[in-house]
């Protein structure tokens, strides 16, 4: 009764401790944490000394195990972290690998020289270790394809013990049936999880990629259009910058001034690029209030923005790349300039503005004709 009641206690810890690895791994998204907590629950699980997961990759064009976590409470074997082996019979991981079936050996002495693979001596010459006896399964992902390795080594009588050369044998004890169902389950586990895993990173890196790409893309087009759009201005700036000279005052005439708000119209179109149109009337009798206007828009408006005379004391203002809330600004500003200008001179006389603005959009369908008609009917004092 006493020894059923033992089996039950050990079964019920087993399960404990297989739930709360089960529950990490299937949240934890590091595959170095997983592959630790693996190794510790194998070494718990089963009372062995040592484990290590071998995983498949590629080196040199060849494809290996490489080991990726270990552990040994006799002696470093985390020193082979990152060695690789082939998969083939030279190996006890490359012969399960290769094979793809598990192996279970419980006294490795007994092994005949020419057995069909050779396992344990060169680390255990370099450590100065015995390997007695071991586990050794294959890892698979959900293709059933083998992904790597998982092996445990000298299951012992106690789990405190530390082995040596000269009492390994003693205090090993052999590997049960249970011992194997465990790490084949684990195995299981840990290969659907990495498998998981990878799959996600594969995802999340196209992801990235495809973003990059895309952004990369949008960058070389915003450069394009931003190179076409200065390109475009630099063009229009030389030809008002030359018209000017030519004409060598600020406000253009009517006429000509006309066509060239129609190009800017165009170009705007191009480069989807708003423009305000302002019409101001200004009621003055005296003729120095246009003087004062002229420097004032030197300062105030910039070269590529176009100034235009309809008749004596009434303009339209064609600014590029400038909203509503801006030109209502602009012309505060101009206002302002002007007021200041004539304080300064001493000029005494009065004058009342009247603007109205038009924003401009790509799409409008308006003639600029249109446009400064409506203005003109709808002027309005600041």
């Amino acid at each position: 009764m006493i020894e059923l009641y033992d089996q039950i206690s050990k079964l019920r810890n087993i399960l404990e401790k297989l739930s709360s690895y089960v529950l990490y791994v299937s949240t934890e998204k590091n595959i170095e944490d997983i592959l630790l907590q693996t190794i510790d629950i194998c070494l718990e699980l089963t009372t062995s000394d040592g484990a290590t997961i071998y995983l498949k990759e590629m080196i040199e064009n060849e494809e290996k195990l490489v080991i990726k976590a270990t552990k040994n409470q006799s002696v470093n074997f985390e020193f082979y972290l990152g060695y690789s082996l082939p998969i083939n019979s030279i190996s006890l991981a490359g012969y399960v690998a290769s094979n793809r079936k598990p192996v279970v050996i419980n006294n490795t002495l007994s092994l005949p020289e020419n057995h069909e693979y050779r396992q344990f001596k060169f680390f255990d010459r370099s450590l100065h270790y015995i390997t007695i006896n071991t586990i050794t399964v294959p890892i698979f992902d959900y293709t059933n394809s083998v992904i790597g390795v998982l092996q445990v080594v000298n299951k012992k009588a106690k789990p405190q013990l530390k082995l040596e050369e000269n009492n390994a044998h003693l205090f090993t004890i052999d590997y049960t049936d249970n011992d194997a169902r465990i790490i084949l389950a684990i195995s299981a586990l840990l290969g659907i999880i990495l498998d998981r895993i990878w799959l996600y990173q594969k995802n999340d890196q196209l992801i990235t990629n495809t973003q990059k790409m895309l952004s990369n893309i949008f960058d070389s087009v915003k450069k394009s259009i931003l190179t076409l759009n200065d390109i475009m201005l630099t063009g229009q700036q030389k030809f008002i910058e030359y018209l000017q000279a030519e004409k060598r005052k600020k406000v253009l005439e009517f006429k000509e001034g006309l066509e060239l708000c129609k190009k800017q119209i165009e170009l705007s179109k191009v480069t989807e690029t708003i423009i305000t149109v302002c019409y101001l009337s200004i009621e003055t009798s005296d003729n120095k209030v246009s003087n004062i206007f002229y420097e004032v828009l030197s300062s105030e408006i910039r070269i590529y923005d176009i100034p235009v005379m309809v008749k004596e004391n009434e303009y339209v203002l064609l600014l590029y790349n400038v909203d509503l809330i801006k030109a209502k600004m602009i012309a505060k500003r101009i206002e302002r300039k002007m007021i200041e200008k004539a304080n300064s001179q001493n000029y005494n006389f009065s004058f009342k503005t009247k603007w109205s603005f038009y924003e401009i959009k790509p799409s409008e369908e308006k003639t600029l004709e249109e446009i400064c008609e409506g203005l003109k009917s709808t002027g309005a004092e600041l």
